[in-house]
């Protein structure tokens, strides 16, 4: 019987298209001039960030959060944030290393970005409102605190995140099986206007 062909290897396509899309058009990148100028920075989104506050004093906590979070953030370069999200991994699926991608040019920083050394200084630009923290994110951290911890809505928004209108549900529900107490106005409140609800650990 005669024997079959060697059937010709083929290169093997990542079984994620975003990953393959995104080294893709990192690696199209390599040797063109980037372009130049700052890319626009995204706006604070203030309506969002007080939507259902009522007290000025936790309004003016969730502006100032929001005006933070936006000054924070470092517009970067989206090819290379998305290369070094899904680089390891697509190379670890298609058996190319380090030295392949520093062949082509790919720079040191990026290189210790994806396979380790290092970290670019490049963040991911988020627009509109600030990162989801699901509930129980907020609840673990509440529980966590020790006995006596006063908690502000404005505070947890600071420390995990998430909107006023969550954080205050998931303090309410805790209040409700006892692990915090009721809200009272805080005591310790001297300015104008109406005082912010505290919250204490159980």
């Amino acid at each position: 019987m005669a024997r079959k062909p060697a059937a010709k290897p083929e290169v093997r396509v990542s079984t994620s298209e975003e990953a393959e899309l995104a080294v893709k058009e990192y690696l199209e990148t390599i040797g063109k001039p980037k372009a130049r100028g700052r890319q626009a920075r995204p706006k604070a989104d203030f309506e969002a960030a007080t939507e259902g506050i009522s007290d000025p004093l936790a309004k003016l906590a969730a502006i100032k959060a929001e005006r933070e979070r936006v000054a924070n953030i470092v517009v970067g370069d989206s090819a290379e944030e998305g290369f070094v999200k899904y680089g390891k991994v697509w190379a670890k699926i298609h058996d190319y290393g380090r030295e392949d991608f520093a062949a082509l040019g790919v720079s040191r920083r990026v290189l210790d970005a994806v396979f380790g050394g290092g970290t670019p200084k490049v963040r991911v630009v988020t627009t509109g409102r600030a990162p989801r923290v699901s509930t129980k994110d907020l609840s673990d951290a509440i529980t966590s605190k020790p006995p006596g911890t006063w908690l502000t809505v404005s505070a947890l928004m600071r420390e995990v995140g998430g909107s006023p209108a969550t954080v205050r549900k998931v303090l309410d529900e805790l209040a409700s099986e006892g692990t915090v107490t009721d809200p009272i106005d805080d005591p310790k409140h001297s300015g104008k206007g109406r005082a912010p609800k505290v919250w204490e650990r159980n």
